[in-house]
């Protein structure tokens, strides 16, 4: 965990490569606001609509805004949401993956390698980040109020082309156990297994934290982010 507000406040093997999960998804949205207009419509293909959970049960051929999908993909880690923006912008995610990596490296992530734009594990391929990195991903992203805004939503709906209503619900319990304390993303997978990115919800977002292979995260959170927040006021 590394809470950052101008240094390092705290960290614990800031520098070990583990599976990022679903906190890749953070970088996947940066690229599509880069690259995407809101109200741009996405269609989606069956092999997006057919990917793993989780997902927003998004309909094959259907077309949805841009924000739309960007929402679904940091709220409730919608995989098919994910793979649908990078169709869009890339033409298929390989090359989508291409665009992550490049932006990586030009924020100093030098300690990640993503491979697909959703973190989830594929057989035979590495997929790594480290805390550092990711809370380096994180303090950036945040800067973006989109971004920002987006994380601290708990729940929403949306609906395409085919006038089905999309609702989805935040996997960031903290939004109900503890209201306006921190904001993020989650992630999971059973290589990974609990990770997570998050800020608090000042203006200036003095501590930024980032967590990987954690069994009991809504526990770590809690005392990560007080332990970030109580050393920023002895700074």
């Amino acid at each position: 965990m590394i809470p950052i507000a101008g240094g390092v406040l705290y960290s614990k093997n800031a520098d070990l490569r583990l599976p990022p999960a679903s906190t890749a998804k953070v970088m996947t949205a940066l690229v599509a606001l880069e690259r995407l207009q809101f109200n741009q419509e996405i269609p989606i293909s069956l092999c997006a609509a057919n990917i793993s959970p989780s997902k927003a049960g998004l309909t094959v051929n259907a077309k949805y805004r841009a924000i739309d999908l960007i929402v679904a993909a940091l709220v409730s880690s919608s995989n098919d949401a994910s793979l649908a923006l990078a169709e869009a912008i890339s033409g298929d995610e390989k090359e989508f993956v291409k665009l992550m990596n490049q932006k990586a490296k030009t924020l100093g992530m030098n300690d990640t390698k993503f491979i697909n734009a959703t973190g989830l594990t594929e057989k035979g391929q590495t997929q790594y980040s480290t805390a550092m990195d990711l809370a380096r991903l994180m303090r950036f992203a945040v800067k973006n109020k989109i971004i920002d805004q987006i994380m601290g939503i708990a729940t929403a709906s949306f609906r395409g082309s085919d006038n089905k209503i999309i609702f989805i619900r935040s996997h960031n319990k903290m939004l109900w156990r503890t209201p306006g304390f921190v904001k993020g993303k989650t992630g999971w997978t059973y290589a990974s297994r609990h990770t997570f990115v998050e800020t608090d919800y000042a203006s200036d977002k003095k501590i930024t934290f980032a967590m990987l292979y954690s069994k009991k995260p809504w526990v770590d959170i809690k005392r990560l982010a007080t332990f970030g927040l109580w050393l920023e006021k002895k700074r």
